[in-house]
């Protein structure tokens, strides 16, 4: 009874967690009801699943697939480059930078994004432990990022590239379990070339170890097809959220487990 209890807590955490993380979510609607100001709680064998906590999970794993897939910037692979990466160790720059990345206008002009909503976004992920400090970053040739003290403002450029099958890492969450005051999503992750109609997969950007090659189905990779074939060659992570003090799930660490 406990395996089947675990089992479907599992299975609808890793779905909420999933659907946030494709942006299927409506805040408004399913989030948050406007006109009343409880939160919205599943209990489901009695564990209750807050969605408003899940979400903020959901989005930071967003986050970081977003800033540190592609090497649109120095960061290719930051998460996933050592065994063990906690909060405490986290590269403040690489912090900041995920905290932006998804919210950066692609222009060949400069842009500017205000310190307060990228303050707001960091503590969000890292919480209170890994405390903010606005700085100007180093990204690499395709992003240029300057703090203006003065101001109190990130001025940006970040330049129109065309990232349609350029080499990326790609993950799929395949585990997800609650302990505690903690959240551990296990995740498959892989990096791939693409080649024409198919994509060769690999272990790393390294690229020391290749894993084999798979179609493209309708331009995309098939993230089931490669875990289906190839999982057991794969880097299984788990990365690990912590309850914070605002009372919301911030980034705790991730761990390399094969």
């Amino acid at each position: 009874m406990e395996n089947k209890k675990g089992f479907i807590i599992t299975i609808v955490i890793l779905s909420l967690i999933s659907v946030v993380a494709i942006g299927y979510i409506v805040y408004d609607k399913f989030i948050k009801n406007n006109d009343s100001e409880e939160e919205y709680v599943n209990v489901i064998n009695d564990v209750s699943i807050d969605i408003n906590k899940m979400y903020n999970v959901g989005d930071i794993l967003n986050k970081f697939d977003k800033a540190f897939s592609t090497n649109d910037s120095k960061y290719l692979g930051y998460i996933y480059n050592t065994k063990i990466l906690e909060v405490k160790d986290f590269d403040k720059n690489a912090a900041i930078f995920a905290s932006m990345y998804s919210d950066l206008v692609r222009s060949n002009t400069e842009q500017t994004i205000s310190n307060e909503i990228i303050k707001n976004k960091y503590e969000k992920i890292f919480g209170k432990t890994l405390q903010y400090k606005p700085s100007s970053l180093d990204l690499g040739e395709n992003i240029k990022v300057e703090y203006d003290t003065t101001n109190k403002f990130y001025k940006y450029t970040a330049s129109i590239t065309d990232n349609s099958h350029k080499s990326e890492y790609l993950a799929r969450n395949i585990k997800t379990k609650l302990k505690d005051d903690l959240v551990i999503v296990t995740r498959k992750v892989f990096y791939v070339d693409y080649s024409g109609i198919s994509a060769v997969i690999y272990t790393n950007s390294n690229k020391t170890t290749r894993v084999g090659t798979v179609k493209l189905k309708d331009g995309e990779v098939s993230l089931e097809e490669v875990t289906g074939k190839y999982g057991s060659k794969l880097n299984t992570y788990e990365i690990t959220f912590k309850l914070g003090s605002s009372d919301e799930y911030n980034f705790y660490k991730i761990e390399r487990t094969k």
